[in-house]
């Protein structure tokens, strides 16, 4: 076996810096004023929200059930979990990771409808679920959790104010839209103090 060249040596040390970059950044979360954290989160929900669309273009084309209690249950207590790890109340945690688990199935089934509407045709090039798609959100939730705790206590009515509407594109999923925040509110009881 050969030794690492110096040019994989840089490579290896350029990843490193910016793994820790990026740790580094997402450790100052909890510094940014509470409306840069609350956009933050904001845009942490959209992108998540937003990945329920090859989610339900899988499920169309493979005439999957959108819901799947079981999956569901245990996604919640393993995401509640890590949303504790990040010091995160439970209860608050459950509820808000209980509403992302709700807003993903009722945006995928507010697509699904329209498409039966229309009798849409199968997509072509839809991710794989299991290997593609649930790894892709895991990592969604996880940055969602992270800029949760950073803006956690800063959920004040101004915060209410500009996570009230989506982006553009989820516009004609409001419904999706306010169950995914409303469960935000009221803050836990250790940002009431």
């Amino acid at each position: 076996m050969r030794a690492p060249s110096a040019a994989r040596w840089w490579v290896c040390g350029l990843v490193c810096a910016l793994a820790v970059a990026c740790a580094f950044a997402h450790a100052n979360d909890t510094d940014a004023p509470p409306t840069v954290a609350a956009a933050r989160l904001k845009d942490a929900i959209e992108a998540r929200l937003l990945l329920m669309d090859d989610v339900a273009r899988y499920k169309w084309n493979h005439d999957l059930p959108v819901a799947d209690a079981p999956r569901e249950a245990a996604l919640l207590d393993r995401t509640t979990a890590q949303a504790v790890a990040l010091g995160i109340p439970e209860d608050y945690a459950r509820r808000v990771v209980a509403a992302q688990i709700a807003a993903a199935r009722v945006r995928q089934q507010e697509l699904i409808d329209r498409w039966r509407q229309a009798s849409r045709p199968p997509f072509d090039d839809v991710p794989d679920l299991a290997t593609v798609q649930r790894p892709t959100i895991d990592r969604a939730t996880a940055d969602l959790l992270t800029r949760l705790r950073a803006a956690m206590c800063g959920l004040d009515d101004s915060a209410r104010v500009a996570l009230a509407s989506p982006l553009p594109q989820l516009a004609e999923s409001t419904r999706a839209w306010t169950t995914a925040v409303e469960a935000l509110w009221p803050l836990p009881d250790e940002c009431r103090d």
